[in-house]
């Protein structure tokens, strides 16, 4: 709710946006944040993220300066920079007590909103998106946003050319075997098989891509793959260039991860594939996408981090099951 006065948008100036902590998270609530800055389009916005989340607000144009809010920083010496800025409005993903101590015209924030919305079966860009209309007005669809300048096209364009992974005459596919919480990851022999599979069947350049921790998974399904048209790029690439070669791939085959949402904004079809987590909350967003999932009565988790079954529910999809995805997108082009 807005606190203090009636909300006139035409004398905001400047405002802040306190995001999440992940790159996924971050992205989530870009609907929210976009359909803001559309009704408030004279206005700067600061915004502060999570440390895992640096990627996602750096070169961003959606933003004029970002803070990142971890440890080191800490609640109060975040409050003492913050508090030096002038802003019109701060607004509150996190639904902390930052506003409260800063000096602004508005505090938008969401206690009762949070308390009461779906947060089981209404996908969390949705979710969030619905607390801004009745400020912002009406949205037409949800879609995820992650913006690139023309320079950093041009510039991403020349560089993935360069070293051959976009090819004029082949698709590309990117897959993404990775996932921080280990759980979520699908085997890596499934992701040696379906490779291999795609490119016996198609004239396609696979593209395996993660941070610096998972270069040695993504090597070793590269070199199981063995052929040429089948790149490591995992901690080799900045995340303003992972989402510039979403935005050229044919399909992304994924698991539950911010990859997968940054594939959303970049409007790349997906395959998702999810043992623990809940795709109708946390799915790809996009006509154009198929989620995979176990037929156990246990899904989709209610706590995903937890599980008396020991997260057999990955084992529950198939190499074959991927293939015949791959097959449904592709043949809708």
């Amino acid at each position: 709710m807005v606190f203090r006065r009636k909300f006139k948008k035409e004398i905001i100036n400047r405002g802040l946006i306190i995001g999440l902590s992940s790159i996924g998270d971050n992205l989530l609530i870009t609907p929210a944040i976009k359909l803001m800055r559309d009704a408030l389009y004279n206005a700067e916005f600061d915004i502060v993220v999570g440390p895992r989340a640096i990627e996602f607000a750096r070169d961003n144009p959606m933003f004029s300066h970002f803070y990142v809010w971890d440890k080191k920083t800490g609640m109060i010496m975040l409050i003492k920079m913050l508090r030096h800025q002038k802003y019109d409005l701060v607004v509150d993903f996190r639904n902390s007590l930052i506003p409260f101590f800063l000096k602004s015209r508005y505090r938008l924030t969401f206690f009762t909103k949070e308390l009461f919305s779906d947060k089981f079966r209404t996908h969390e860009a949705e979710r969030t998106l619905r607390f801004f209309t009745p400020l912002f007005g009406k949205y037409e669809k949800v879609e995820l946003y992650f913006p690139l300048t023309d320079s950093e096209i041009h510039s991403y364009f020349e560089f993935f050319k360069n070293i051959g992974v976009i090819d004029g005459s082949r698709k590309v596919v990117v897959m993404n075997p990775g996932a921080a919480f280990e759980k979520k990851r699908w085997d890596k022999e499934n992701f040696i098989e379906v490779g291999k599979r795609i490119i016996q069947n198609y004239h396609i350049n696979i593209a395996i891509v993660g941070n610096n921790k998972e270069f040695d998974l993504a090597a070793e399904i590269r070199r199981a793959i063995d052929n040429p048209e089948v790149f490591n790029l995992a901690g080799k690439i900045t995340f303003r260039q992972l989402a510039y070669l979403l935005s050229c791939a044919a399909l992304l085959i994924t698991n539950d991860t911010g990859t997968m949402h940054l594939a959303s904004a970049m409007k790349c079809p997906v395959i998702a594939i999810f043992g623990p987590g809940n795709p109708m909350r946390y799915g790809p967003i996009g006509n154009k996408n198929i989620v995979l999932h176990t037929q156990r009565d246990c899904f989709p988790c209610v706590v995903e981090s937890k599980c008396k079954k020991g997260f057999i529910c990955m084992n529950d999809i198939t190499a074959d099951d991927v293939c015949v995805a791959v097959s449904k997108i592709f043949t809708s082009d």
